[in-house]
């Protein structure tokens, strides 16, 4: 059911106050809840490790997939600007291969940073959209995540085995359900993890043009609402992520704001991770009932980069 305070903003409105960090770590801040990650509570994640087993949480970089024909963004586009049969004709004693790739950083797996998005005119901790300019993210960059995306994860399935309806808004009472349900706790600098199945359901059909922005028209898919964020600043989550395109429920062409990330990115300090692919660990946790991870998620640190590619590992 479509919530008319988010279709007309109003939501932002009526929990930015509420939701606010600004200032809470002083004013020259640029890690939001990512504070809440101590080296205390990073030490401590490490108690989740006990068979070693590593999954990696990232999209393979490729040029065909997530993004479908028609999205703004470019999927990674691969080159060799040196090869082995380059050796080979050259005749050299010794030879190597070299590449280069080109993308759009949102377009795979990755971290929004602070810079993202604005709202009136402004970005997390008060700064003006006006320091984010063809040079790049004068503040509020992603560089500063780099050396602090590293913790406890926890993760979250939503529809297990299968995939939540498209339009489904996730509340926090299905968080706390869940979380009860796999008898595991979310606490103060957790990194929460949420499938939805959404990135598997599109991968089997291979129906990427539903997945993402395509000619301009948002895509219709399950993720969190708005009104989920309060519990999750209650909660004090340090960052949370996804496996759909764009983290919040979407509802195609009626879709005219973006409210979760106006008030996670801007009011709140919360990073946001899209497009984490989570059906493998997923299936793990349920095997074993661990639903916590050391999760390892430090972006690229792109100077002014507005967002940053990654490959989150969580180790078990």
């Amino acid at each position: 059911m479509n919530d008319p305070d988010i279709e007309s903003g109003n939501v932002v409105d009526r929990l930015a106050d509420q939701l606010s960090n600004w200032g809470r770590w002083g004013e020259d801040d640029e890690l939001g809840t990512l504070n809440l990650i101590t080296p205390e509570r990073r030490a401590a994640a490490g108690e989740c490790v006990r068979t070693g087993e590593v999954f990696s949480l990232g999209i393979p970089l490729n040029s065909a997939w997530p993004q479908g024909d028609g999205s703004g963004r470019l999927n990674c586009q691969h080159l060799m600007v040196e090869t082995g049969a380059d050796a080979l004709v050259a005749g050299a004693e010794v030879g190597w291969a070299d590449d280069v790739i080109t993308m759009s950083v949102h377009a795979h797996t990755h971290w929004d940073a602070f810079s993202h998005i604005f709202h009136r005119g402004k970005m997390y901790n008060g700064r003006s959209a006006g320091e984010v300019t063809a040079a790049g993210a004068g503040a509020n960059s992603i560089v500063p995540f780099a050396s602090r995306l590293a913790g406890r994860g926890v993760l979250v399935d939503l529809a297990p085995g299968d995939a939540l309806p498209s339009d489904h808004e996730v509340t926090a009472a299905e968080l706390e359900e869940a979380l009860e349900r796999q008898g595991v706790e979310l606490g103060t600098g957790d990194v929460l993890l949420v499938c939805t199945g959404r990135l598997g359901q599109i991968r089997a059909a291979g129906t990427w043009r539903e997945f993402t922005e395509t000619d301009g028209v948002f895509p219709e898919e399950p993720g969190i609402g708005a009104a989920a964020l309060p519990w999750l600043h209650e909660r004090g989550v340090a960052a949370f992520g996804c496996d759909n395109w764009g983290v919040e429920v979407l509802r195609g062409p009626k879709t005219e704001r973006l409210p979760v990330h106006e008030l996670a990115l801007v009011y709140m300090g919360m990073p946001i991770g899209e497009m984490f692919d989570l059906d493998r660990l997923a299936a793990r946790c349920a095997e074993d009932g661990r639903w916590a991870f050391l999760l390892s998620a430090a972006p690229l640190p792109i100077e002014g980069g507005v967002g940053g590619p990654v490959n989150p590992i969580a180790i078990r």
